[in-house]
């Protein structure tokens, strides 16, 4: 759909300008003319929205958006959306969190045979810590 490939597209560039005129677009149709993915979508447009500006409704946002995005997305827009979860939960140092988004993700992604989103995850998730050396 136009509307997510837009979204993502905006996102991905960093021009919040355009995700907002996005967003007023969808905001723009008449309750039940805007397909289901489209609304999980627009709830995940927000959340991100809300992380990048710090808001203190981002955490609520990005659980209401991949909650949506359970019932009315793809799989591959779901792990999209947890992915971007993830970066939200690593900003906030939550690495348990973001851990666990990464790899529901990971699991979509390997399911979906999509290499793209395979790197993604692997780009979020931290290296593991060194060894310690061995004492003799």
């Amino acid at each position: 759909m136009v509307g997510v490939a837009a979204g993502r597209a905006a996102h991905d560039l960093g021009d919040a300008a355009a995700v907002g005129e996005l967003l007023t677009l969808l905001d723009n149709y008449q309750p039940g003319h805007l397909p289901p993915m489209l609304r999980a979508e627009r709830d995940l447009a927000r959340a991100r929205l809300a992380a990048a500006d710090g808001g203190p409704d981002a955490a609520a946002a990005f659980a209401a958006a991949i909650s949506s995005m359970r019932e009315q997305s793809t799989p591959y827009h779901l792990a999209h959306g947890l992915l971007d979860h993830a970066e939200y939960l690593t900003r906030l140092r939550d690495a348990d969190a973001a851990a666990l988004a990464v790899g529901e993700a990971r699991t979509i992604a390997g399911r979906l045979r999509c290499d793209p989103m395979l790197d993604r995850a692997a780009d979020l998730t931290p290296a593991a810590p060194p060894a310690p050396a061995a004492t003799v």
